[in-house]
């Protein structure tokens, strides 16, 4: 297979804070601050298209939990509310005030609050999209991050049975070369590809399952080949793909469903740095494909993950 490297060590910029997002002096550099980190910012910037929906999703979120919901759901939106509270100093927020709560008497119904909160989710990601393809952005990938997290997290929200990553902590990812952060992220769509060909080859996986697994298949293909196309025009040539990964046969329709997850699970963090590091007209196919990825892990038993693309600490 082919081999990525991917430090965990921290990227120290001149700019202490642009778009929202802060250089947290802390050992480690950690990305999330401790509690003595500076005061953040107490309300939204209107100028900064992230802010306003992170609050309205945290509202969203808030409201949802005093609504009549089932224990998955419940256990969801309360993983929701602790993501959150981790986004909200990552991004020099203050934590939004607490929605007010509904009335015993005038309790929604279970699918309405729910509802708002898909919409805010998918609202929130169109924003942090624009948030990280915004040129005057510091820290692209945290907004990007934050955009993947939400189409991953507003897919599973209907069914609420996915996995979800506990807490953790998350890093900057090492700086890198742009044709170079191209190169890698060529190279793991094609391994992600080849993984998925022969996760749909294993007994015992439904045709739909085979469907959709192709899907995917051809959706990092696609995406190998928009990036290759970045390169060319760059006038170098990306990383030719190996003709075999380190991928064992499945022998059961389990087993497949389990390396689907896994080969793109470990693209999640290279596409991470090439958003970071490769050039911006990159970027809109690569958050695309990070919320994708993100989305579809836990469909095939993967975690639901809390920071898409950033490496974990």
């Amino acid at each position: 297979m082919t081999r990525h490297r991917c430090s965990l060590a921290c990227v120290l910029s001149r700019r202490a804070l642009l778009a929202g997002v802060p250089l947290w002096a802390v050992a480690g550099c950690a990305l999330i601050p401790p509690a003595s980190a500076p005061t953040p910012i107490a309300a939204p910037d209107p100028s900064v298209p992230g802010h306003a929906a992170l609050y309205e999703l945290a509202t969203a979120a808030k409201t949802a939990l005093d609504a009549p919901l089932t224990a998955p759901q419940a256990e969801l939106v309360t993983w929701v509310r602790s993501v959150l509270d981790d986004q909200f100093p990552a991004v020099s927020l203050a934590t939004a005030a607490p929605a007010p709560s509904a009335t015993p008497t005038s309790l929604p119904p279970a699918s309405e609050p729910l509802g708002m909160l898909g919409q805010a989710l998918s609202s929130a990601a169109t924003s942090f999209t624009a948030q990280a393809l915004d040129r005057s952005t510091a820290r692209p990938l945290v907004w990007a991050s934050m955009a993947a997290w939400s189409v991953a997290t507003g897919a599973d929200l209907p069914t609420a049975q996915a996995r979800r990553e506990p807490a953790r902590g998350v890093r900057l990812p090492a700086p890198q070369e742009p044709a170079e952060a191209i190169r890698d992220a060529v190279s793991a769509a094609h391994a992600a590809r080849y993984g998925l060909e022969v996760a749909a080859g294993a007994p015992g996986l439904t045709e739909e399952e085979q469907r959709s697994l192709r899907a995917r298949l051809d959706a990092w293909s696609g995406l190998a080949e928009a990036l290759s196309a970045g390169l060319a025009t760059a006038t170098t040539s990306p990383a030719p793909a190996p003709p075999w990964y380190d991928v064992e046969r499945p022998a059961d329709a389990t087993a497949g469903r389990a390396l689907a997850a896994r080969v793109q699970a470990a693209a999640l963090p290279i596409l991470g740095r090439t958003i970071a590091h490769g050039p911006a007209e990159v970027r809109p196919a690569l958050i695309t494909a990070l919320g994708d990825a993100a989305a579809d892990v836990p469909r095939w038993g993967g975690l639901l993950e809390r920071w898409p693309g950033l490496p974990a600490t």
